[in-house]
């Protein structure tokens, strides 16, 4: 029977036996490809332009200043004063006991003196927290330098003078007078009679209790 012989050949042609003796199988595999991973990237601050930068310097350069500020000294700023009001360094030193050169040193410290010629006066331009009598008010101000405390002091002490004495020709140099605030704005100082006794009837705090300087420069 020559077709069936030639029928059980094609059976193992296509079967194909491995040397084991299993036949083999084309198996499909999924495999599952993962996707690579997205690396992170840091994102780095952006580079401040040169005016950021400017001003982060101007910052820190302020800030190394105030930790190198000296602190303040009653008897050196008495003597301080009186260079204001026009006594010479020697005088001023000499009135409050104490070396010129250390009042020197003390200028410089603070920034606040200047030559003028081969003489070293003050350049007193720091901010001063000042009471003053404006408007009909009690008012405490922040100004600049010692010309505009100077002002509000003396008048200051001209309207409790004139509370006492009823004097009027103690507050008429005033009349017109201003004293500018570290903002710019001007008030005028109060001159009228009645605004100053009911500025007097009011429970403030004396002139000395509330003068400060703030500033070092």
């Amino acid at each position: 029977m020559p077709g069936k012989a030639k029928a059980k050949v094609k059976v193992k042609v296509k079967r194909k036996l491995r040397p084991e003796g299993r036949t083999t199988r084309k198996v499909k595999l999924k495999v599952k490809h993962k996707s690579p991973r997205r690396e992170t990237r840091k994102c780095r601050p952006a580079k401040p332009s040169p005016s950021r930068r400017g001003k982060a310097a101007l910052v820190r350069k302020k800030a190394r200043r105030a930790r190198k500020r000296p602190p303040k000294n009653s008897l050196m700023e008495s003597a301080v004063r009186d260079m204001n009001r026009g006594s010479s360094l020697t005088a001023a030193a000499r009135t409050h006991e104490t070396p010129p050169k250390a009042l020197k040193a003390y200028l410089r410290q603070h920034r606040i003196s200047k030559l003028k010629g081969a003489r070293v006066t003050t350049r007193d331009n720091r901010l001063r927290r000042v009471p003053v009598m404006t408007n009909g008010k009690f008012r405490i101000l922040t100004v600049r330098g010692y010309e505009e405390a100077r002002l509000a002091g003396e008048h200051h002490y001209a309207a409790g003078e004139f509370v006492r004495t009823n004097n009027i020709e103690l507050i008429e140099p005033f009349d017109g007078e201003t004293v500018q605030a570290v903002n710019g704005r001007k008030y005028p100082l109060e001159t009228d009679p009645n605004a100053l006794h009911r500025i007097a009837a009011m429970d403030t705090p004396p002139f000395h209790e509330i003068y400060e300087i703030t500033s070092n420069h």
